[in-house]
This record gives structure tokens, C-alpha cells and sequence, in this order.
């Protein structure tokens, strides 16, 4: 496995380099340096009590909706003591970026480590979030086509697609997904495990079966054998034991405003922020759609021009029916450690710089925050790119550059080739230059005939030349080739692998094994992109 450092990638902001690296001025927002162990054992100690027995209940029934058989995880997340490493991600479909599938193997990887360090059970468990996030967010796909990249966009649901449409994890897929599945057929290379992982492990992706559904269950699939705990957070039984939170959010939202907002600022001398904080961090779902709730006066209100109503009135909505409301991303990992005795949080870069900001928030609801640790970041390295990186003595980050920056650097056309041959032809030039003399004194007249000599050795030399350049000309447009599909493949459309192709290529490409390899040879060590040769 070979290691980059995040700082020579692009796209990576400081402070989440920063983080990486474990310097001691950001112990401050998060309480503790990722990579100690004795940070962690601290934050073990003062994790969470075990889940309730409803939310048990509930995860059972959610698990055996998607063939996941999690009940020894479920009786050791109610047993005292056990602890979880918590990791989620939106609802993408055909299981979405590779990021995903990266997140869920090192919570699985990294709880199987903690256990066996912490001496006690730590089960990893997978936020299904579907209730926060925009339907054409989590609708499009990106997959190497034959010549370019190929996006594939799910057009299903066109009546909401304009609008939040909610939870987006309770829309069932319209006809439009067997398009998509099609495309996919079409585009992906038939290496003979194509049409199996599309059906055994992507089969969910059907009319009729809900994002969540189909999400959850081509997870299941590819982790095979390591077992983790899904959630649905959606699910209404969820949402009751949630409404603690969310009334207290409500009723305490101007404190918690303050707290957030002074964490803000005290990140902003320093770095960007990733969160603006507002006013209140519920949003309230209507057939209107979902809007945040605002404070109005003594009560509150939605946008849309909602008549405002009371606190008291907005609590007992909130008790009627609490599957209306949903935690905005200020509250949402608030509500997971709440429900979870959460030791770690496997963030990715993003979400590791919000992190930075909410540690007042944990505090404010009496929670303990886990530690944040950046999940897996990895690239793929096919072994055909593997041979053009190491026919040409470059690294990932080389391919970073113009396509022309990184010819003009390896080839050195003009300088090489123009230098070598005004060399030869200077020297041959010299060479009858003093021939002369000695051919003249021996024979006046042979004088025309060492010119007509030197003419042709010129002239011989010019065509040799024209050649050569011809030859260069050549392999410059291969090596442009080759340079171009290992850019592709490594920065597709300029950005990291794992940021842009679809989890559906990856196991089509090289079949179920290859969620195996990257499970055993990831890193726990994530402070570094890894760089994974297949």
C-alpha cells in the first residue's frame, strides 16, 4: 500500500489536513487526538449507555427486511458495557460513490480493532441517511463509458424533483431505474461479472423498492460476511425515541444557537466553516415538503408563508407525530450517539471539518462526543494503470497536471532531439571543413566533388532527422493515450476516484473479491491516502 500525504491532493481543505497530521492545536474542537489511544480508552469509558430495547427491536426488524442477520450485533449493543464505532452516508444509487462502500469497511474494520484493544464488544453500525438530502443529489452515477466518463442521471420522481421532497429514503423507484440498470450493462466492460453483480448484489434497484431498501441491501451485499448494523433513521419507531432530543432542540434552540455559534467563530480564525448556524435544527415535513423550522416571537413557524403557531402547539406536533421532524446536520450525530453508545465516528473529509464546530452542541445535550476518525481514503490502481505509472516513473500526484505539462516534462521533444542533431550537423560540418584543404592539395579538382560530399551528408542527415521527429511524433501520441486513460482513471473528470465513480464499477469491473482485497489491505492508519495496486 502506498501512502500519499492529503496535503499534495487537491481538494482537500486545511483544516481537515490538519486534522490528519493530529496537531495539538486542534485538540481543542474535538477534545483529543484521533490517533491516541488513550483518547480513545477516555472516550470509551464515557460512552453512552446500551441501546434501548425498542430501538433493538426496531433494528432487528429493519435488518431482516434487507437479509442482514445482525442478531448477536443487536444483543451486544444492548448488553452494558459494548459500544459502537458509527459511520453513514446518503443514499445513492447503485450504492453510490466508492466513498461509501470505503466508509462502511473501515467502521468494520476499525470496531473489529477497538474490540480487540478495548477488550470489550464494539459493533459497527451504518446511518442510513435518506431524510436530509436532496432526491437529484443522490440521483446521479458516474462510470467510465467507452471513450469518456459517463454520467447516468435517475429521472424518476420528476413532480418532486424541483422541490426537498423529504426523505428521500421512503421514495420508491419509478420504471425510470431499469433505464439506469440498462445503461449500466451497456457501459461496463462484460469481464464476466457484470450481469451477476448487477442482479445478486444491485438487484434492488427495481420499481417499486424504496432508496433506502435498495441501498441498504446492496451494502449487505458487498460486505458479504462482515457483519454491521444498518439503521433507518426514517422509521417511525426511530423517530419516537428521537423526540426527547428533538423537543429539547426546540425548547433550548436559542442556547444551542449560541453554542454553535461561538464554535463557529472560534474555527473562522482559523479556517473555513462548514456549517452556518441558524436558528433552530429541525426540519418539519408537510405535504408542502421540508422546510426548517424557524423561531417566530414566542412560537414558530416553516417558510412557505406557514401560519406560525405556539411552542407548546409545535411540542405536541412534535409528540402527535414525531416521523415529521427530521435533525438538520448540526443535530444528526448528536441523535446517533444519543440512540448509540458511540466511541468513534467514521468521518469523511467534509464531515470531519463540521465536527470541528460541534463539540459545544455535544456538550449543550450532555453527550459524549466520539472520536472523529477519517475514514479510508483510497484510489484504485487497475493493473494497466499500474504499468503506464511505472513505464513512465510517475505518482498520482504527477497526474494532477495539464495532460500537456506532464508531456512537455517527460518528453522534451524539441530541446532532445533539435540539440542531438545541430550536434551531428555542426561536427560533420567541421569535419569536411577541414577535409577540404587536404582533398584540394592532393587534387584541385576534387574540391567540387568533397562539397557535393558534405551536401549529401547533410542531406542524408536532414532525412535521418525527419524520421526521428516522425518516430517522436508517434510515440508522443501513445504515450498522450496512455497518459490520458491513467489520468482518467485516477482523476476521473479531475477529481479523486472515490469522489466520482460508482461502487456498481468497481465490483462489475473485477467481481466480489475485490471488496475482499480492500478490506484486507486497507490501512487503519487513514492520516494518508492509500493507494491500492490490483
Amino acid at each position: 500500500m502506498t501512502e500519499v500525504p492529503f496535503a499534495r491532493l487537491r481538494g482537500f481543505g486545511q483544516l481537515f489536513t490538519d486534522y490528519c497530521q493530529g496537531p495539538d492545536t486542534l485538540a481543542s474542537f474535538f477534545g483529543g487526538d484521533w490517533r491516541s489511544a488513550g483518547h480513545i480508552r477516555q472516550v470509551a469509558h464515557q460512552a453512552g449507555p446500551p441501546i434501548a430495547e425498542p430501538l433493538a427491536r426496531a433494528l432487528l426488524r429493519q435488518n431482516d427486511r434487507w437479509s442482514n442477520p445482525v442478531g448477536p450485533l443487536v444483543r451486544a449493543l444492548e448488553a452494558r458495557g459494548a459500544l459502537a464505532v458509527v459511520t453513514g452516508q446518503q443514499l445513492g444509487i447503485f450504492g453510490g460513490p466508492l466513498y461509501s462502500l470505503y466508509k462502511a469497511l473501515t467502521a468494520v474494520k476499525l470496531a473489529r480493532h477497538l474490540s480487540e484493544t478495548l477488550q470489550r464488544p464494539v459493533v459497527p453500525v451504518f446511518w442510513l441517511e435518506g431524510g436530509d438530502h436532496d432526491l437529484p443529489e443522490v440521483s446521479q452515477l458516474h462510470v467510465p463509458g467507452h471513450a469518456a466518463l459517463q454520467s447516468l442521471q435517475y429521472r424518476g420522481h420528476v413532480d418532486v424533483g424541483h422541490v426537498n421532497a423529504g426523505s428521500v429514503g421512503a421514495l420508491a423507484f419509478e420504471p425510470d431505474i431499469d433505464r439506469i440498470r440498462e445503461a449500466l450493462r451497456s457501459s461496463l466492460p462484460n469481464t464476466g461479472f457484470r450481469d451477476r453483480m448487477l442482479e445478486d448484489y444491485f438487484g434492488g434497484y427495481r420499481p417499486g423498492v424504496r432508496f433506502v431498501d435498495a441501498f441498504a441491501r446492496t451494502m449487505v451485499a458487498l460486505l458479504g460476511g462482515r457483519s454491521m448494523v444498518f439503521v433507518d433513521p426514517e422509521a417511525l419507531a426511530v423517530k419516537r425515541l428521537a423526540a426527547p432530543l428533538f423537543e429539547r432542540a426546540l425548547l433550548g434552540h436559542a442556547e444551542l444557537h449560541a453554542a454553535l455559534t461561538a464554535a463557529t467563530d472560534s474555527v473562522r480564525q482559523r479556517y473555513p466553516a462548514q456549517v452556518r448556524p441558524r436558528a433552530t435544527t429541525l426540519f418539519y415535513q408537510d405535504v408542502r415538503g421540508r422546510t426548517l423550522v424557524e423561531p417566530d416571537g414566542n412560537g414558530f413557524g416553516i417558510w412557505r408563508g406557514a401560519k406560525r403557531a405556539s411552542a407548546a402547539v409545535w411540542v405536541a406536533r412534535l409528540q402527535e407525530d414525531p416521523s415529521r421532524f427530521t435533525p438538520n446536520v448540526v443535530l444528526r450525530p448528536v441523535l446517533q450517539d444519543t440512540l448509540f453508545p458511540t466511541v468513534a465516528y467514521v468521518a469523511g473529509p467534509g464531515e470531519v471539518s463540521y465536527f470541528a464546530q460541534l463539540r459545544p452542541v455535544y456538550e449543550w445535550a450532555k453527550v459524549t462526543m466520539p472520536v472523529i476518525y477519517p475514514r479510508a481514503s483510497l484510489t484504485v490502481v487497475e493493473p494497466r494503470v499500474g504499468r503506464i505509472l511505472d513505464r513512465t516513473d510517475l505518482g498520482m500526484t504527477d497526474l494532477q497536471e495539464s495532460l500537456e505539462g506532464i508531456l512537455e516534462r517527460l518528453l522534451m521533444h524539441s530541446s532532445g532531439v533539435d540539440a542531438a542533431f545541430a550536434r551531428a550537423e555542426g561536427g560533420l560540418s567541421a569535419l569536411a571543413t577541414a577535409l577540404l584543404p587536404v582533398v584540394e592539395a592532393v587534387d584541385p579538382t576534387l574540391g567540387r566533388t568533397c562539397n557535393a560530399t558534405r551536401a549529401s551528408w547533410t542531406k542524408d542527415l536532414h532525412k535521418l532527422r525527419r524520421r526521428v521527429v516522425k518516430a517522436e511524433k508517434r510515440k508522443h501520441d501513445v504515450l498522450r493515450a496512455r497518459l490520458s486513460r491513467a489520468r482518467q482513471a485516477l482523476f476521473p473528470g479531475g477529481k479523486l476516484q472515490e469522489r466520482v465513480l460508482g461502487a456498481v464499477y468497481l465490483a462489475c469491473r473485477f467481481g466480489p473479491e475485490v471488496v475482499d482485497a480492500v478490506y484486507e489491505r486497507i490501512s487503519l492508519d487513514t492520516a494518508s491516502h492509500q493507494l491500492l495496486a490490483l
